[in-house]
């Protein structure tokens, strides 16, 4: 059986035992270091943004039955979606809250436009389906995992495993996770194609999942040591 070699993290023990560590102890980019979080920032504002124009177009496809108006509903997701990203790095506003916020509207607005899709393109069922069940359930668990260890976001998964960092939220796997299989569906109409990488997609994540499940928590690391190897 594989085992998983768990390096010593840059976290903070038990910041709750000590006041003053989250202000004392040198972190990496990425990792919290106050409990303490201002929702009031510009990226989370962009987000709700997002939401609310993204789902306002997206109705809007619905009731006129145009897919003009889908794919305009699917284009501010998609830029939306970078602009908030962009402004909380630029801005120093990631917070926990904000990449909570931005992994459930981003499964929201998709799975809308693909309930949009559905209506005009009832043949493409399997391979919605398969992609919906991979972004919406098995990505979606994943992507939330970030919140058991004292990290940002998931986009800092690289310091508890790269492994899976790099197979999900890389930015070459969140184009590939996210974007290709919506692509090649609406441009091209390859259902089966669409529906392969789909389930491509989910194996690849179960084992992501499977491979999470094996890590040790922080409390794990502090009870066992900071040399704990998983078996």
């Amino acid at each position: 059986m594989e085992r998983i070699l768990v390096r010593p993290l840059p976290f903070p023990a038990r910041p709750e035992a000590t006041p003053t560590a989250a202000s004392t102890h040198p972190t990496a980019h990425g990792l919290i270091t106050s409990g303490v979080e201002d929702p009031r920032t510009w990226a989370n504002l962009v987000t709700l943004l997002r939401v609310v124009g993204g789902v306002a177009v997206l109705a809007t496809a619905a009731v006129t039955h145009s897919p003009a108006w889908n794919f305009a509903g699917l284009a501010i997701y998609w830029l939306l979606d970078m602009l908030d990203g962009w402004i909380a790095r630029r801005l120093s506003q990631e917070t926990r809250l904000g990449a909570q916020l931005d992994i459930l509207s981003d499964r929201l607005l998709v799975g809308f436009f693909y309930l949009n899709y559905l209506a005009w393109h009832p043949s493409a069922v399997v391979a919605v389906a398969l992609f919906l069940v991979q972004f919406c359930l098995i990505d979606n668990f994943l992507s939330l995992q970030f919140l058991r260890w004292p990290l940002l976001s998931p986009n800092y998964f690289h310091h508890v495993d790269r492994r899976i960092w790099l197979l999900n939220w890389s930015p070459p796997a969140k184009a590939v996770n996210s974007v290709l299989g919506t692509l090649l569906l609406v441009f091209t109409g390859w259902v089966w194609l669409s529906a392969f990488i789909a389930v491509a997609l989910s194996a690849m994540k179960l084992y992501c999942w499977v491979r999470l499940q094996r890590l040790p928590s922080p409390e794990d690391r502090h009870r066992a040591g900071p040399a704990a190897i998983g078996a």
